[in-house]
């Protein structure tokens, strides 16, 4: 027998990992837990009412139900003679639902009595479990989680000490019992055995054998709800690390253990290749929802998954930047202007001024100089231009808001010298010695300024000898030559043009030199 039981047992081995099967002799039997993992369809999901008085079921879709433990002990007389000696234990089903599975796994011994059973149990088990109890699309959870609220109503209830010993006598004796299946070897069916645990109710005798066979792992306190939804997350990462995928970016196939899935879009990218796509985003700045590179997915990569495949140090940039991002969205938030600080500083609402709580500087949150009370912000003479263009195009509410910021007097006098500016910039050209603005009405081109008596050409801007100032106009090397009436003004009248006059195309005359001084002095020019 021991030979058969040894085949067997190494059958198993072969057939099913460590996390499946695992072996120990206890007393000289053979003593072994097997966690059968039962393949859900696509859509399953489980139910339960959330509120006791209430009919609105809740469901919640998963890929993975927790595995059915079977613990197994081997008489000495297996197969020949005696059935294995098991417990079944669920965190999910119902005990009414255990119950029929343990009679069909004794019905499965009947029908094979003298064969090795362990292997049909469990392939039964795997694939034939939901049809078997009528469960194929969804399994109810209710019994569980009405059993996890009482506990909670019991715990809040126990104020008194005596409740509180008895909660720990009970809890021990569940401990006991759990001990008893999982490190000894145990016989259930024996006559007269009785396990104290809460989890296992009293029934009629009729099935007493088989409620030993049985085990609800319930642990109190603990939410059957977020069990389920956090081992359907855990199995599903497990899963994944053990497929392989094919990268979208580099096209190779990979492990899962080296791949990246976004949520909820599920596509799929090598570590290494959305590792460059991150650090490339954080370099540009670019960190504000970072999206799955897949064409048109609006999936958005966690923090969690940036911090886990990006270096420290790109990581720690990618929070600055998504942090001064919101920070700017913030409208009490305002930086402290001093270069060396630049720290977030929070400004009460309605107020204009705000202070640094690291370098202590105090600002006017409008112009960020240092601030100034009453009266209106300054006005940059960098930015007085652009101050008055929106000022003059501005709407009235915004018209509003600038004179409370800068004062309507001291807009009207930027306005007004912008003008003067802007006029005397075309109409008048600087002096080339003492840049003072002297304006042309009327005259030939050489000028003599006002206040330094220097002589230049109105048309190049360049000095003019005192000595002899028309020779820039006579010299023929000169590029204002014959330009010293250039540009005077013409009437209308006149019918004259450069080249010839009304009477027939005859040369205009030009004054000599002697002329033009006699003609000057005669003018006072």
């Amino acid at each position: 027998m021991d030979e058969q039981q040894a085949d067997e047992i190494l059958a198993l081995k072969s057939i099913y990992n460590e996390e499946e099967f695992t072996h120990h002799i206890v007393d000289g039997h053979n003593k072994m837990t097997l966690k059968i993992f039962i393949s859900l369809p696509e859509n399953y999901f489980f139910t339960y009412n959330e509120q006791e008085d209430s009919n609105k079921v809740q469901s919640i879709k998963i890929s993975h139900l927790p595995p059915l433990t079977l613990h197994i002990m081997l008489p000495k007389d297996y197969p020949s003679v005696s059935p294995p000696k098991y417990v079944l234990r669920s965190s999910w089903l119902k005990k009414n639902l255990m119950l029929k599975l343990c009679k069909k796994l004794n019905r499965l011994w009947r029908v094979n009595v003298g064969q090795e059973i362990i292997f049909t149990w469990i392939n039964f088990l795997q694939t034939e479990t939901l049809q078997f109890l009528h469960i194929e699309e969804s399994v109810d959870i209710d019994c569980a989680y009405k059993l996890y609220n009482k506990s909670l109503g019991n715990a809040q209830k126990s104020s008194d000490v005596n409740n509180t010993q008895s909660a720990k006598e009970d809890c021990k004796n569940s401990e006991l019992n759990i001990n008893r299946i999982n490190e000894k070897p145990v016989d259930p069916l024996r006559k007269g055995k009785k396990l104290s645990s809460k989890n296992r109710p009293r029934k009629s005798n009729k099935y007493k054998d088989l409620w030993f066979r049985l085990y609800l792992d319930i642990t109190p306190g603990i939410n059957p709800v977020k069990m389920l939804i956090d081992y359907n997350r855990i199995r599903n990462e497990i899963e994944f690390r053990k497929s392989f995928f094919s990268c979208k970016i580099c096209f190779t196939d990979k492990s899962g253990e080296y791949c990246e899935q976004f949520k909820p879009c599920e596509h799929i990218f090598c570590k290494e290749c959305i590792k460059n796509y991150f650090v490339s985003k954080i370099q540009e700045g670019d960190v504000q929802d970072i999206r799955c590179p897949n064409e048109d997915c609006s999936s958005k990569a966690s923090p969690h998954q940036i911090k886990d495949l990006v270096e420290p140090e790109f990581f720690s940039k990618y929070d600055t930047i998504l942090l001064n991002n919101t920070l700017d969205t913030m409208s009490d938030i305002i930086y402290c202007p001093r270069k060396i600080c630049q720290y977030p500083v929070s400004r009460e609402q309605n107020e204009i001024m705000a202070k640094c709580p690291v370098c202590e500087y105090t600002f006017c949150i409008l112009c960020k100089a240092l601030y100034h009370g009453v009266e209106p912000c300054k006005v940059d003479s960098d930015t007085r231009k652009n101050l008055v263009e929106e000022y003059q195009k501005a709407s009235v509410s915004r018209k509003i808001e600038l004179e409370q910021r800068y004062g309507k007097k001291q807009l009207q006098t930027c306005v007004e010298n912008v003008m003067s500016e802007s006029w005397i910039e075309k109409n008048s050209q600087n002096c080339p010695k003492c840049n003072c603005a002297i304006e042309k009405s009327d005259g030939c081109n050489k000028m003599t300024c006002w206040k330094c008596n220097t002589y230049f050409c109105w048309i190049c801007k360049v000095r003019i000898l005192s000595k002899d100032p028309y020779d820039h106009y006579n010299n023929p090397q000169s590029e204002c030559y014959k330009k010293l009436y250039a540009g005077l003004y013409v009437d209308e009248d006149d019918d004259v043009n450069d080249e010839e006059d009304d009477s027939g195309g005859e040369e205009l005359y030009w004054p000599t030199d002697d002329e033009e001084d006699d003609l000057h002095e005669f003018y006072q020019i």
